[in-house]
């Protein structure tokens, strides 16, 4: 029998209010323009939940958001409406070739230092396309003795996921891992011409 956190309940509300209502992608943005990071939007000191958000390529912040239109600002949104102790932490998306390896390597690095410093604190992570490559190569890395303090991991887009595979989260993650697809999504669209993705 799976017992679900507090933490994991909240995600999952998120999660299935985005997928039926985040917005499209916006026309005019051009693929491989990086997004930046404001290292204010950085968060300090602990919460009860972090959610560690990787976006996809390219994927703008919604007004007033710093997490990716499509997936993460809904999803920390919501979530922090749930949960008020949660908390989001922002990834930089582009075309840049060492993204998703640097990227991974700030996300164990960020889990690292804030287990060590906030034993309590728990952990969601979210991927949204590349984002969701990015949390495929940095959950090679992660120490196991983390495993219990990341409750849920939410893909979408996911790159590496078909609709008949199972996970390919390494065991004690991959039972935490809920994948969806959001409208619109490139990796969606090859799914529905063939291409078994989603």
């Amino acid at each position: 029998m799976k017992v679900l956190t507090l933490e994991t309940v909240a995600l999952l509300i998120a999660s299935a209010a985005c997928q039926s209502s985040c917005p499209s992608l916006p026309g005019d943005i051009k693929m491989g323009t990086p997004v930046p990071i404001n290292p204010a939007d950085i968060p300090a000191g602990c919460s009860d939940l972090e959610i560690l958000v990787a976006r996809g390529t390219s994927e703008p912040n919604a007004e007033g958001g710093k997490f990716g239109i499509v997936v993460g600002d809904p999803i920390v949104t919501n979530t922090t409406l749930v949960l008020p102790g949660a908390r989001g932490y922002p990834y930089p998306a582009s075309y840049d070739l060492t993204g998703v390896r640097t990227g991974a390597t700030d996300v164990n690095n960020r889990l690292k230092a804030q287990s060590k410093a906030c034993p309590d604190q728990k952990f969601a992570l979210v991927g949204y396309s590349q984002g969701a490559a990015l949390m495929h190569a940095a959950a090679k890395d992660i120490p196991r003795d983390l495993y219990p303090k990341i409750v849920a991991l939410v893909m979408t887009g996911d790159p590496a996921h078909k609709s008949s595979s199972t996970s390919t989260f390494p065991a004690g993650l991959a039972e935490k891992e809920l994948n969806l697809c959001a409208e619109g999504d490139p990796v969606r669209l090859m799914s529905r011409e063939g291409g078994g993705l989603c």
